[in-house]
């Protein structure tokens, strides 16, 4: 949960262990394109790898000011979530031992036009709350 309004853009990234490199998980963009480089989607159609990051411009507003929750579902969108059991790539696709999130572009009313270096310095990103759910993946 965000105390601050929520990032313009921002990026879940992930890793398997502490030796692998951060992958991309999620993209938050209003500008997925040209931020990301990815369009704007929720979801993956059948045939394509179900193994990589979406970008949504959900969760970009700037409303709420306060209070605005991200819910990241690393199965939503995905052909094969509905035969997980059966899916490896989307078995490894979930693993992760490691989150990170990376704030890149704050929301600023559209101020940054104007050049006012007092008045971008008045905005902040402020996390409240962070939640991650997972199952164990035992031996």
């Amino acid at each position: 949960m965000f105390y601050s309004p929520r990032p313009e853009s921002f990026a879940i990234f992930k890793r398997a262990s502490q030796d692998n490199p951060w992958i991309p998980y999620q993209y938050y963009s209003a500008t997925c394109r040209n931020t990301y480089g990815l369009p704007d989607s929720l979801s993956i159609q059948k045939g394509e790898i179900e193994s990589r990051a979406l970008c949504t411009s959900e969760y970009s507003d700037i409303s709420p000011l306060q209070f605005g929750n991200i819910a990241f579902s690393s199965l939503e969108g995905r052909p094969s979530a509905y035969n997980f059991e059966h899916s490896i790539e989307l078995q490894q696709w979930v693993t992760a031992t490691d989150i990170r999130i990376s704030l890149n572009r704050l929301n600023t009313f559209g101020d940054e036009v104007f050049g006012d270096k007092q008045v971008l310095k008045s905005y902040f990103y402020a996390i409240a709350d962070i939640a991650v759910g997972a199952r164990c993946k035992c031996n």
